[in-house]
């Protein structure tokens, strides 16, 4: 049941459909987030960067954020803020421009390497590579977290267009946001080697993390100018 102040409030109609409906099925495309309901339904929710989903005891959210609660007995799930909620008949997820707009999804089962650098190859080779992993047009799931901490574990300027990158440089970069991105999922945790911590040493070389705003949104980029970049392996920092 929706609280004043979610964006199900203008769906009355659809949420008294929702109401009473079992969950048959839950799947995430990139950062969207699809409930299936037996009623011919799905919920889908965007988290953007300060929504979140809490599991608790019925009855003991208690939180005047939440937008939904789903219940089965003994336990809520509460959406608390986010960028986006609405119910959609499964015809209209079909359909959904914004959805169908996305790239290949890092944390899919068929996702590999070479589906990564396809992607990355597709895009405008004068755009910075740090810019385009935000593109969720290109590859969809990756957060500003793992593009700044993916980068430094892969040696990679972020601030290198795409056509002074090769081939052998974009599979590694794949490759270790990935990994990065499936631990977080199977952990819980979020790398910390470099986000947020301009001005720190870097855990690898010793010299201080640099930072500023990237690429049309001015999402903050965390790097080290001393041992990142598309030529660190050529210099042997790879493997030192």
């Amino acid at each position: 049941m929706p609280n004043p102040r979610s964006p199900l409030r203008r769906q009355g109609r659809r949420v008294d459909e929702l109401r009473g409906s079992t969950m048959v099925s839950a799947e995430a495309r990139g950062k969207h987030l699809l409930l299936h309901f037996d009623c011919g339904l799905a919920l889908h929710s965007h988290l953007g960067m300060r929504g979140s989903w809490r599991i608790s005891r019925t009855g003991s959210t208690g939180d005047r954020r939440a937008w939904v609660v789903l219940s089965v007995p003994g336990v809520d799930a509460a959406e608390l803020d986010g960028s986006h909620l609405d119910l959609r008949t499964e015809t209209e997820v079909r359909s959904n421009p914004r959805l169908r707009s996305l790239g290949p999804d890092v944390l899919a089962g068929d996702f590999d390497a070479a589906a990564g650098v396809a992607a990355l190859r597709g895009a405008d080779r004068s755009r910075q590579i740090g810019e385009v992993l935000l593109d969720q047009r290109v590859l969809a799931g990756i957060g500003n977290i793992y593009k700044c901490e993916g980068c430094w574990s892969a040696r990679i300027d972020p601030w290198h267009p795409l056509s002074e990158l090769d081939d052998e440089d974009l599979r590694r970069l794949v490759i270790e946001i990935g990994g990065l991105m499936r631990y977080g999922v199977e952990t819980g945790r979020t790398p910390r080697s470099i986000y947020r911590r301009s001005g720190r040493p870097c855990p690898r070389c010793g010299r201080p993390i640099s930072s500023r705003g990237q690429g049309d949104a001015n999402r903050t980029t965390y790097w080290c100018e001393s041992c990142q970049g598309a030529d660190a392996a050529r210099r042997g920092i790879i493997g030192a």
